[in-house]
């Protein structure tokens, strides 16, 4: 199920913006940044990139795409494209700054989207706290309403594969969410 409020995003463009793409028009590349730099946000946030940050690398990730849109094969297979250059820069973000795990202390994750609710601010520390492949998952099929085709298609991994990590991705968040009320594990 997607988000309240949000869109339920699938995979995919129209070929002729794709075309527009890979020849460098100006007009295609602003639309593109505008249909999908709030989704790229959304997925560096939710995979615990401090907001300030989150902006900054969805940047990152259009200036790669604009570098390397000869390499994406599709127009169908876009979205999975930028999913897999997002995952790469939050990897890289983190490695980057490693001294923050190291010296920063537990403090709460900072307000990410207009209006957020302070239920979705506990909820992003719990994803937080989750294994990245439980918690990739997770993101990709319950808060942005991807079927567990597409999340297969997005990640590169078997059905049975995104089945398996979403139950046990829900159960972890569940426990971890439990455990947070202080109702135990």
């Amino acid at each position: 199920m997607a988000a309240a409020g949000q869109p339920t995003a699938r995979p995919g463009l129209a070929p002729e913006l794709f075309r527009r793409l890979r020849a460098g028009d100006a007009q295609a590349w602003g639309q593109l940044f505008r249909g999908y730099a709030p989704r790229i946000y959304r997925w560096a946030v939710l995979r615990g990139v401090a907001p300030g940050d989150a902006e900054e690398l969805a940047q990152e990730v259009l200036a790669v795409a604009w570098r390397r849109i000869d390499r994406c094969r599709a127009p169908e297979a876009l979205t999975a494209w930028l999913y897999q250059i997002t995952r790469r820069q939050v990897a890289n973000h983190r490695r980057k700054a490693w001294f923050r795990r190291v010296f920063v202390t537990d403090r709460p994750p900072e307000r990410a989207f207009v209006a957020e609710p302070e239920g979705s601010l506990a909820a992003r520390a719990v994803l937080a706290g989750l294994p990245g492949d439980l918690a990739e998952v997770l993101i990709m099929r319950d808060v942005e309403g991807y079927t567990r085709d597409e999340v297969a298609a997005l990640l590169g991994l078997p059905p049975g594969t995104v089945a398996s990590r979403l139950r046990r991705a829900r159960a972890a968040f569940e426990a971890a969410w439990a455990a947070r009320e202080g109702r135990g594990p």
